[in-house]
């Protein structure tokens, strides 16, 4: 029996079954915990990849009791079956009442609960009220629906203070020494700041602070129209934007129910397999300059190059911005682009064996990466996804498990690593590259012939008189950190009701706090450019 089949006759009327995202309602909250745990326990739901919350005082349908007042939806994921749900609640916060955690399921759903806390101001106990992206003087709820900005002139705690943040007992004062990194530092791919406890060379404990590059795009977004929020998701990870804006706009189309044509299928495979070449080689860059090893620094910057290149020539952007919009792409290809991408891709597979083999003569590379180790069963608690779950040994891959566009067409490997430590996640980002290179010579040798943009669509596609009509999606795409994910709430205006950005670095970075305790501080930068934890993707 599937495993839908299984949750249709457990749930029976509660479970609704569509093709955006099967759905389980809850009608008390006092129901909400025992039900997350029959999911994981009995249907194989291990990973929880999301809990997003929606303010529904402005969109209440007629059918629904006005006074619940907010949405509450953890997106959970069943790896064997490959199977997506979401359980939704509504419920109202008037009178204090405070939800059940599921920490004790889920470890990463303690930054999810913070998150939803410090956004809407939904409780689930003392320990989730602590602010995780915005200032701590901030006062209210910034994705409440009536939310006013405010600042409090009392005197509150600093938010770089290492006392109130780490919260650890001061004992062995001769031995036990608080360390600080950041929040500015040439290792780190944005601001943010690491505190350390450390007794000689080697961390006892640690604690990631966030937000200083935190920007309230998911607030931006309810302002804005559709066709202009891949501006917005552009910026995530900076060094990948062609991989977020097809995520984002491969999102609208499903909630919408576009379906763009063929050449414009495979041209975003394209330009996704490049922005992944040239984000691993950038990952790779970083690492070998936290090591000290700067000679291979310039073959990764080649690699860097000459995908900066191929994008340049389709629309004067290196990094790919804005190459794809709702509906299709923005650009047509250029005379010759197709001859000089395939010559390119030959340079560039010489220039990933050349820096394998660079690094891996040298025994002092391999001993630096041997650090920070995640074992498969961690780092699926911790909702972690990408080539840093498959250096664990997890054989997880979007592209192949539910494969989208022209995927289950392309010949290509998942590359799995054993040890989940950060030379693991070196060779698998460099297999990745070598597969990504693979990929791309497949889909450009039969590309498919057509228009690059839908033409004749149902809706109208217009930027200022695009609207889907009301539903909501959760869609995923396999970015190059791992599983990007949008939640779209559409209320029929041109204008999202709500999107909730799932970003894989957000997950990466709660992990990696928990990776470093018995870590020599020395390798901390090393293990965190290993991790490609993107400031831009983690604070949003």
């Amino acid at each position: 029996m599937s495993i839908r089949n299984q949750l249709a006759s457990t749930f029976m009327d509660n479970l609704i079954i569509c093709s955006g995202l099967n759905t389980i309602v809850i009608d008390h909250t006092k129901n909400l915990k025992s039900t997350l745990k029959n999911l994981r326990d009995n249907y194989g739901f291990i990973m929880l990849l999301d809990i997003i919350a929606v303010d529904k005082s402005n969109n209440n349908k007629e059918s629904e009791p006005k006074d619940k007042r907010f949405q509450l939806n953890y997106i959970l994921l069943n790896m064997e079956e490959h199977f997506r749900l979401k359980v939704q609640i509504n419920f109202n916060t008037d009178n204090n009442e405070v939800l059940p955690s599921s920490t004790d399921l889920w470890t990463n759903a303690h930054w999810c609960e913070r998150e939803v806390w410090e956004m809407f101001g939904v409780s689930f106990g003392e320990k989730s009220e602590e602010r995780l992206l915005t200032p701590n003087n901030l006062i209210g709820h910034p994705l409440r629906k009536d939310f006013e900005l405010s600042l409090s002139d009392e005197t509150v705690v600093e938010k770089d203070s290492f006392q109130r943040n780490l919260g650890l007992p001061k004992y062995k004062e001769n031995l036990i020494e608080n360390v600080s990194i950041g929040p500015i530092h040439p290792g780190f791919k944005g601001s943010m700041k690491m505190n350390f406890e450390v007794e000689g060379d080697y961390i006892l404990r640690s604690k990631l602070e966030m937000g200083y590059l935190h920007r309230g795009i998911e607030k931006s977004c309810e302002q804005m129209l559709y066709g202009q929020i891949s501006t917005m998701t552009d910026k995530l990870n900076f060094f990948s934007s062609a991989a977020n804006s097809v995520g984002w706009c491969k999102a609208v189309e499903a909630l919408a129910g576009i379906d763009i044509p063929d050449r414009a299928k495979a041209l975003r495979m394209v330009i996704c397999e490049f922005a992944r070449v040239s984000d691993h080689a950038q990952c790779i860059a970083s690492t070998i300059k936290a090591t000290g090893i700067f000679e291979g620094v310039q073959i990764a910057r080649r690699i860097v190059d000459k995908v900066a290149k191929t994008f340049y020539a389709l629309n004067g952007s290196s990094k790919g911005n804005h190459l794809s919009t709702i509906g299709g792409l923005n650009f047509t290809l250029p005379v010759g682009w197709i001859n000089d991408s395939l010559s390119e891709l030959k340079q560039i597979n010489t220039l990933c064996n050349e820096l394998s083999f660079h690094l891996n003569r040298a025994n002092f590379w391999k001993e630096r990466l041997q650090t920070a180790p995640l074992n498969a069963y961690e780092a699926i608690d911790l909702g972690v996804t990408g080539p840093n779950l498959r250096s664990c040994g997890v054989n997880y891959d979007i592209r192949k498990v539910s494969p989208y566009y022209f995927y289950k067409d392309v010949d290509f490997e998942i590359p799995l690593g054993i040890n989940g430590d950060s030379y693991d996640r070196f060779l698998v980002r460099v297999e990745e590259m070598r597969q990504s290179l693979e990929i791309i010579s497949q889909v450009l040798d039969s590309l498919p012939s057509g228009k690059v943009k839908v033409e004749n669509s149902e809706i109208d596609l217009n930027l200022l008189r695009f609207a889907p009509e009301k539903s909501s999606i959760y869609s995923m795409s396999e970015a190059v950190n791992g599983e990007l994910g949008f939640y779209i709430e559409s209320d029929g205006s041109n204008r999202p009701y709500r999107v909730k950005i799932k970003a894989p670095s957000f997950f990466s970075a709660q992990a990696f706090s928990r990776m470093l305790p018995g870590t020599r501080l020395d390798n901390c930068m090393v293990s965190l450019s290993s991790m490609n934890i993107v400031v831009g993707e983690l604070d949003r």
